[in-house]
């Protein structure tokens, strides 16, 4: 069977990059309105690099067109409301509005230029910030979704042309979102080490949203594997999805993302969740033991405590990268095409 071809790999990144960025936002906003005093670097660093995936998934998907600069301009089109081009331009452009300013205000030094500026931000600071972290959050979720309902449109390619595409990629991006916030964390332990609290609410939605994924990618699969294949559509729906469970990609889909996109991500998480069940007061006795540890011995040079890398979330996290990217390049391979009309001309006679 051949592949699909047509869409080349800037399109796949830009589904991954804008999805993660949307998911990442999305996390680092969480994070900030659950706790505004701590995981402020994390959150920062978090919302720039949910900014530039989003900018730069969009270049990548504006090079696939014939004139990229002309659709720079399509945000300002008023007249295609029944388009989800235009939809999603919008809702890109609004997203990256949200993400940029709350990454601004979440740096330390323009907050702090804002607040000596303007006393009207200095008073109402948290609100600002709140404010910009719910609209974030709400275009965050339609940008992911929106990535797999641009595929979706596409209706001579059965395999796409699902409600289920959409689904998918919204959980995935949710879930690839947190790894690079995971991510984010483990590379900045060493300045800021993660609230123990936030690093267990992260590990609870990985455990989820893997979950999650798993039981919409096995519903979408079956939904393509059972379809009626003595018509044209159902014919290569069924086709695509037998090249992910054992065609020509069955490797690279078992591999890349039952194993270490979902499987790994999950096994990490719940090893994370469970080592943590300890006995009360066993805080208290690791503290104790980590301040004496940080104490120098008397006479010897005060050396600063390094802090230790999560091993097992940051495989975890990369894991879930690797997977959600191989899932996008993976689900445009396996576009293929059917002959709609003739689809539609053999329900019109039979």
């Amino acid at each position: 069977m051949e592949l699909q071809s047509v869409w080349g790999w800037q399109p796949a990144l830009y589904l991954f990059l804008g999805g993660m960025g949307a998911g990442a936002f999305i996390m680092a906003a969480v994070l900030y309105l659950k706790d505004r005093q701590r995981n402020a670097r994390i959150v920062c660093v978090s919302m720039w690099a949910a900014a530039a995936s989003l900018i730069v998934g969009l270049l990548l998907l504006l090079m696939e067109l014939v004139t990229p600069v002309r659709g720079l301009m399509m945000w300002q089109s008023f007249s295609h409301f029944t388009s989800w081009m235009t939809y999603g331009a919008w809702g890109a452009f609004g997203a990256i509005a949200a993400f940029g300013v709350s990454a601004v205000l979440a740096t330390p030094r323009a907050g702090a230029w804002l607040g000596k500026t303007c006393s009207w931000y200095a008073r109402h600071e948290q609100g600002v910030r709140t404010a910009f972290a719910v609209a974030g959050i709400v275009l965050g979720a339609f940008v992911a979704f929106y990535t797999g309902m641009l595929l979706m449109t596409a209706e001579n390619v059965p395999f796409w042309n699902t409600m289920l595409l959409p689904a998918l990629f919204t959980v995935s991006a949710f879930d690839t979102g947190v790894a690079l916030v995971e991510v984010v964390a483990v590379a900045l332990a060493k300045k800021e080490a993660i609230d123990p609290a936030a690093k267990r609410f992260m590990e609870k939605c990985v455990v989820a949203l893997v979950a999650i994924e798993a039981v919409v990618l096995a519903a979408f699969l079956g939904s393509m594997l059972f379809a009626d294949a003595s018509t044209p559509v159902g014919a290569a729906a069924a086709a695509s999805a037998g090249m992910f469970v054992s065609g020509q990609l069955a490797v690279w889909f078992w591999g890349l993302v039952a194993v270490l996109g979902l499987a790994l991500p999950f096994a990490m998480a719940l090893k994370g969740l469970l080592a943590k069940e300890e006995p009360a007061g066993s805080d208290a006795k690791a503290a104790v033991a980590a301040a004496e540890a940080e104490t120098p011995a008397e006479g010897a040079d005060a050396v600063p405590a390094k802090a230790a890398i999560d091993t097992p979330t940051l495989i975890g996290a990369i894991g879930a990268l690797a997977g959600g990217c191989a899932l996008r390049f993976l689900v445009l391979a396996a576009g293929v095409h059917a002959d709609v009309v003739a689809d539609t001309i053999m329900k019109m006679i039979g």
